[in-house]
């Protein structure tokens, strides 16, 4: 009797030791990061600069989205590698590095130009506390000073610029998608490039905003190999099977108005027009049209008129789509992902073309065709007169 009162209070003495948290840490002992930037600082080192949010400054409301300066802090370090330059900044800190909050990663278009990029990756892949759902984009200019930038509607640049990317439809640029991207042999990668405008500079503390400057064509080895403009990356977009949503404003012919339409329900769909020819290739895209805006003398409320519309809907959108796949073709990476489609339908002819694929990818005829469904023509006919 006494031997099993001994070992029932052993077992509870376990039980309570074993269920305590002894590596627990208080959310007020953690510095949480928002943003990350990533700068060249020479031969082989690269400068890491951490956006850290200060709590204190977060919560108040009378200050709302005003940018404060002291809703956050920039720590930087240098190092060989980003493990390197997290250790020193860690160093500085009297809290704990914490990642898995994390929404933007901001490389500048420098360090992209003078690095081997891809080993920034390994360690945003191999470290389980990368959560991988935070956007990664570049950085026109420095990445540090992106991230030191006032915005005047949110309190941090980083969750700004994140939601810029999102409210535009731009919703598959996670670090998650660019690994995977990376890995394969048939796909090159697209990404925004990013810039603040100090033209549109707010207030006497200069608070900037965050627009697009374009975006980066980079090569299998992640060098840039092309920039295409806002327009043209839209296109892009909608080619490679990322777009959502999108707004666009095409003229009338000969110059007589304008047409604009929101666009929806995006697709791509990749065929190839002869199945035993790898080499020629039928790229269709998809979507919805409503008509917003009309300053043509089109009446709206006429079948023949909407048919026309549609028509010229789909040779326009045909007509840019084939200029910048075009564009995109002479540079070389294979942006769209028809190297993959190849790879599933061709696997043979396949083998003799990945690993030179940027450049093979050249030989290839792409044609896009466009077939966008007419919703809606608005709740007018033709233009309002006086």
């Amino acid at each position: 009797m006494i031997r099993f009162i001994q070992l029932a209070f052993l077992s509870l003495v376990m039980v309570l030791v074993s269920a305590g948290c002894t590596d627990f840490v208080e959310p007020n002992q953690l510095a949480f990061v928002i943003g990350t930037g990533i700068d060249s600082a020479g031969e082989d080192m690269l400068e890491i600069s951490h956006q850290i949010a200060v709590p204190s400054q977060l919560s108040g409301t009378s200050k709302g989205g005003s940018g404060d300066s002291d809703s956050f802090i920039i720590i930087s370090a240098k190092g060989k590698s980003v493990f390197e330059a997290n250790e020193k900044v860690q160093r500085k800190l009297s809290r704990k590095l914490m990642t898995s909050h994390r929404t933007l990663i901001a490389i500048s278009q420098d360090f992209i130009e003078k690095n081997n990029t891809q080993r920034l990756f390994d360690k945003l892949n191999r470290d389980p506390a990368n959560n991988q759902r935070d956007n990664i984009v570049l950085i026109k200019g420095s990445a540090k000073e992106f991230m030191k930038i006032r915005h005047p509607l949110e309190q941090l640049s980083s969750i700004a610029a994140n939601k810029e990317l999102r409210i535009n439809g731009m919703n598959k640029y996670s670090i998650r998608q660019f690994i995977i991207e990376l890995t394969e042999k048939g796909t090159r990668i697209l990404i925004p490039l990013l810039q603040s405008d100090k033209h549109d500079e707010m207030g006497k503390d200069k608070a900037r905003l965050v627009q697009f400057a374009g975006y980066a064509v980079l090569d299998k080895d992640l060098k840039i190999k092309g920039i295409l403009n806002e327009h043209e990356g839209t296109r892009a977009i909608w080619m490679l099977g990322k777009g959502s949503f999108l707004g666009i404003t095409i003229p009338w012919k000969d110059g007589n108005g304008t047409v604009s339409f929101r666009l929806t329900h995006l697709e791509r769909h990749i065929h190839s027009v002869d199945r035993h020819d790898p080499k020629q290739i039928l790229l269709t895209v998809k979507a919805q049209a409503y008509l917003l805006d009309n300053t043509t003398p089109l009446d709206m409320s006429e079948v023949d008129n909407m048919i026309v519309l549609k028509r010229y809907l789909d040779e326009k959108i045909q007509e840019d789509f084939q200029a910048t796949l075009n564009k995109v073709q002479q540079w070389g990476p294979d942006i769209f992902g028809i190297g993959e489609y190849l790879h599933r339908q061709h696997p043979y002819w396949w083998k003799a073309q990945k690993n030179d694929w940027d450049e093979n990818f050249k030989n290839i005829r792409v044609s896009v065709k466009a077939n966008i469904q007419l919703r809606s023509t608005g709740t007018s006919a033709g233009q309002l007169e006086q």
